[in-house]
């Protein structure tokens, strides 16, 4: 009889619970926010620059800023100005002729679209030469995956380019090639300590490796923690709250442009 009086009341507390509903304000994205992907390098090349507006859908197609007009200049005491041509015309992708970034010069993008200037500058930092030979190891005895490691004192990225289309382990039908990004970034960070848990992928003996290793700058470095933040280190333990990363982009406008000096080298599985 003691049990039924404590439990009665409990039950009876937890039964008048109701449920009532929580209103949300939720801030949607103008439509006509301008993204700026931009990364241009040491390497002699057409630099690219790629300009769209969010999408709000999963798995969305990118949509494209087109019809802008896009100049790279630099802080010399007599500018050069790079300008940058729609390549296609309409997908939002412009492209510079061959040029390459040099340390010691300031790079301001400029873009002129729907009647408002953005800019954005960036300048190329040192880059620590590579530690080790590329790391890979066995995971079973016909396949292997890359080991991440962080070295040196400057924060960089690197890109892993793998092949292994012209092994006896491409099938028909199947791609064959895998691109993979290692971000070493210099900052404190839990969710950096403590990342969930990451696909690996995998390639047999004979792939191909090419290794691509950018500098980055103080404001890029800031600008890929927030961006990791949302993407590769987000579902932590200790999930930062979401915001979009701090962009070098004025006027309103969000992403990066980034100037970075390079180094690569490449190698065949063993």
């Amino acid at each position: 009889m003691k049990y039924t009086v404590y439990i009665v009341p409990l039950l009876l507390l937890l039964f008048a619970c109701g449920e009532e509903p929580i209103p949300w304000n939720f801030t949607d994205t103008p439509d006509n926010l301008l993204v700026v992907e931009a990364i241009i390098t040491s390497e002699r090349m057409p630099q690219s620059i790629q300009l769209s507006h969010p999408y709000t859908g999963q798995n969305s197609s990118v949509i494209p800023a087109s019809g802008a007009v896009v100049y790279i200049t630099t802080n010399e005491q007599t500018p050069t100005i790079y300008p940058a041509v729609e390549t296609p015309a309409g997908s939002g992708i412009y492209l510079t002729d061959s040029m390459r970034a040099v340390v010691g010069v300031s790079y301001t993008l400029v873009v002129l679209y729907n009647g408002q200037q953005y800019t954005a500058t960036d300048t190329q930092t040192f880059i620590e030469p590579f530690a080790e030979s590329i790391p890979y190891y066995a995971v079973t005895d016909s396949s292997f995956t890359l080991a991440f490691n962080e070295t040196g004192e400057q924060p960089s990225f690197t890109k892993y380019n793998i092949n292994w289309q012209n092994t006896g382990s491409c099938q028909a039908q199947e791609n064959c090639l895998a691109e993979v990004y290692f971000y070493d970034l210099k900052n404190i960070d839990i969710n950096k300590q403590i990342p969930p848990e990451k696909e690996r992928v995998d390639f047999p003996a004979g792939s191909t490796i090419k290794r691509t290793k950018y500098s980055v700058s103080a404001n890029f470095e800031a600008y890929l923690r927030g961006m990791l933040s949302e993407t590769e280190w987000r579902g932590g333990l200790f999930d930062d709250y979401p915001n979009n990363p701090a962009s070098n982009v004025s006027a309103g406008g969000t992403g990066f442009f980034a100037v970075c000096t390079v180094l690569s080298d490449s190698t065949t599985v063993q």
